[in-house]
């Protein structure tokens, strides 16, 4: 790959823009011919604007992300894209390559992504026939290319030198000797070599060494080692891992160059040992006779027949002659693969972009808890990937499947462990969206998030809990909560600070502990609701990351009916609160301001619609009972749906507080803004932007005397809570989860 880049660039250096590395690596030193160009340069640094082509060189690396070989991203897509294939072995033989069901489940993952290819390109005519066979490229979107070896592999200028050199570079080396080169396994076919050494003429046997140079593992020497010893083989050396420069020298230096395997790509050690003017021998079968003449070829599976083209080739004279002149010939040079590859070029931005891409739909995971999880989270996500299904494939991954999760029509629901797995399964994703919140439900998501990055859709911008809740996850936690606490703020904050494995609120808003930054730092986009919490998370990340927040419109949903009517029932008003109950939300404001709206309105109900834990409860109920209005106070607890939207129905007013605000967009405010309730709203982080029209804002600090003046005039101005009404409808068409799964998927894919 290397040979072919720096050739490509030799002919047409203005038609490189780039050379791509895996920014999951370091630099490898053997890159430095192309350093000199000044094109070199991570692949998630580089902006695709302008470019015509992404050549992907080698798309089945398994152990590579599929991300990392075609970047995630609008700005890619418009590319056409380019691969080269170098065989297609497992698929040719799946039952010995491909038995294991989750190998085999990658490897034709990254097959989709060649036939997705808007051109391949084939090192051999034998790899192009299994691509067009087992792919169904075919046709002006498949090229020949061939391949080429490296510059140091040359004719010896003496024989005789050469042998010298490799006789001390490679321990028990005995000239004169016949050689192979390559890998060992079966396809390789080195017992039948063996057999047929074993049938040779004793002369042969007693007079030649036979070299097996390659790397090799112990228990694999052993059973080379033994099997030779069993077929009473003389001289036989097993060399394992040989340099380069002896690799070259007993190529030069070798009385006969023999290759018998099954099936080659190209077969690359054939191609190097002829351009060391080695006379060479190779199996009838797949590429190899693109390399050698017909003269030069033997069948693989039959030993007697491998042991007379070796015969021949050491002692016929004509034969010998034939094998020497063939290796003489010019070899195949990456000059001529950089022009087949240019050509390639040509024709992939002449043609049609490939159909299966251009047919396919963007395929997104979403990671995100899912009812029946008790976390809003859950429920938005719900809702928002059944808008993103509309426009795009999508799988949620879960942090568990127990109780089934409720999942979105027509995506797939998986663990969040099983992301990679997944992924590969299903060809990769355009972009894996995190859903970020500050509970115990995303301690999975943000393991994942540290494996593979992707784009952050925080619901909160202080994670504290969700750290503290996540440590004991080491690979989501690395460390445990403190020791990460210290990282990321040491120097800044006490050294004992999180020592318990965890953060009040009280102490996570004095010391301006937010927790951020990292996950800001690991994203690939870290998208907001609120100008108030892009603008906390700023503050919290490194200023090398600040230009990643992002800004989306938090989408409202409408779950309860809209009323007509705004005269107040003749049963009493009813102002309410929805959404868990906690002393963030100031109920005990709330309850102590009823009281005093009481003095004016009787007749009032206040309800406070949604979750509450028992202590809550009963502190509100003591509060209520100390000011005598117990019994025109309800605390619903958690219900259904339809009693949700049947509070929502009936509420005149809602009283939707906070104390303080992480930069959360509170669902339960918008449910009240999608109904058309006149709702009351701290003024504080993204409610500070909600329009006028619509909310009633009061000081986070309000007292209950100031919001009771504020919820009594509400309830007496009918005209004004039906203009509010209108106001809240508007806003809430302009904020669809519609528009945010449009939104989101065009920053998701970088358009």
């Amino acid at each position: 790959m290397l040979e072919l880049a720096g050739a490509v660039h030799r002919r047409e250096p203005a038609r490189v823009g780039a050379f791509l590395l895996n920014p999951d690596l370091t630099t490898p030193g053997s890159i430095e011919p192309l350093l000199a160009t000044g094109k070199v340069a991570f692949a998630d640094q580089v902006d695709p604007a302008g470019a015509g082509i992404l050549h992907v060189m080698s798309p089945i690396e398994l152990e590579v992300p599929l991300e990392r070989l075609w970047p995630e991203g609008g700005g890619w897509r418009h590319l056409r894209l380019v691969v080269t294939v170098f065989d297609l072995i497992p698929e040719v033989f799946p039952d010995r390559y491909l038995e294991d069901p989750g190998l085999r489940r990658r490897y034709r993952a990254r097959l989709a992504l060649v036939r997705a290819a808007d051109h391949v390109l084939a090192i051999s005519r034998a790899t192009a026939d299994d691509v067009a066979a087992h792919l169904g490229v075919e046709g002006d979107r498949l090229t020949v290319v061939g391949g080429g070896t490296a510059a140091h592999f040359v004719p010896p200028a003496s024989r005789e030198a050469a042998a010298a050199t490799a006789t001390a570079l490679v321990p028990g080396l005995r000239p004169p000797f016949v050689l192979y080169t390559g890998g060992i396994e079966d396809r390789k076919n080195i017992d039948r070599l063996l057999v047929a050494w074993s049938t040779l003429a004793p002369e042969i046997d007693r007079r030649h060494q036979l070299v097996i140079a390659c790397r090799v593992g112990a228990p694999q020497r052993a059973d080379l080692e033994r099997r030779a010893a069993e077929l009473g083989i003389g001289r036989f050396l097993l060399t394992g891992y040989v340099s380069d420069p002896a690799l070259v020298a007993l190529c030069q230096s070798t009385e006969l160059f023999v290759f018998p395997s099954l099936y080659e790509g190209f077969g690359l050690p054939v191609a190097e040992a002829m351009a060391c003017g080695a006379p060479t021998i190779a199996a009838r079968t797949s590429s190899l006779p693109e390399l050698v003449g017909d003269e030069a070829l033997f069948d693989p599976l039959d030993p007697a027949a491998i042991a007379a083209a070796i015969a021949r080739g050491l002692t016929d004279a004509d034969r010998r002659q034939a094998l020497l002149e063939a290796a003489r010939r010019p070899p195949p040079s990456w000059d001529a693969v950089a022009a087949a590859t240019l050509g390639a070029y040509d024709a992939a931005l002449a043609g049609r972009p490939s159909r299966r891409r251009a047919a396919a739909r963007p395929r997104l995971a979403v990671a995100s808890p899912l009812p029946p999880d008790p976390s809003g989270i859950a429920l938005f996500t719900h809702r928002l990937v059944e808008e993103l299904g509309a426009r795009c494939d999508v799988d949620v991954f879960v942090e568990r499947t127990d109780p089934e999760p409720l999942a979105p029509a027509g995506a797939g629901v998986f663990d969040v462990d099983r992301l990679e797995r997944v992924a590969a399964a299903r060809g990769g994703y355009d972009r894996v969206v995190y859903c970020l919140g500050n509970s115990e439900f995303h301690a999975g998501a943000l393991a994942a998030l540290r494996r593979r990055p992707g784009l952050v859709l925080a619901h909160d911008v202080r994670l504290t809990d969700l750290y503290a809740l996540s440590a004991r996850r080491p690979d989501a936690v690395p460390g445990g909560f403190a020791a990460t606490l210290q990282r990321l703020y040491g120097g800044r904050v006490p050294a004992d600070l999180g020592a318990s494995g965890r953060l009040t609120a009280a102490e996570a808003s004095y010391h301006g502990v937010l927790m951020a930054r990292e996950v800001v730092g690991l994203s690939q986009g870290f998208c907001v609701f609120s100008d108030f919490a892009a603008g906390l998370a700023a503050l919290d990340a490194e200023p090398a990351h600040a230009g990643r927040i992002r800004t989306l419109p938090f989408a409202v949903d409408r779950v309860g009916p809209v009323r007509g009517d705004w005269a107040l029932g003749g049963d009493g008003a009813v102002v309410a609160s929805f959404g868990v109950v906690n002393e963030v939300k100031l109920p005990t404001t709330v309850v102590e301001a009823f009281a005093l709206v009481l003095a004016d309105m009787p007749d009032a109900r206040l309800a406070f619609v949604g979750p509450s834990s028992e202590a809550d409860t009963a502190r509100l109920r003591a509060v209520a009972g100390g000011l005598g209005i117990a019994g025109r106070v309800e605390i619903t607890g958690e219900v259904s749906d339809d009693e949700y939207a049947g509070w929502l129905g009936r509420a005149d007013v809602a009283v939707q507080l906070r104390a303080v605000s992480n930069g959360e967009s509170s669902a339960a405010a918008g449910n009240c803004l999608a109904s058309g309730i006149p709702t009351v709203v701290s003024d504080l982080g993204a409610a500070r932007a909600l329009p006028g029209q619509a909310v009633a804002k009061v000081a986070p600090t309000v007292s209950p005397p100031e919001l009771a003046a504020v919820i009594v005039a509400l309830l007496g101005d009918e005209d004004r809570r039906r203009r509010m009404s209108a106001a809240a409808l508007a806003h809430a068409g302009r904020h669809t989860f519609a528009r945010l799964a449009e939104d989101l998927l065009a920053v998701a894919l970088g358009s």
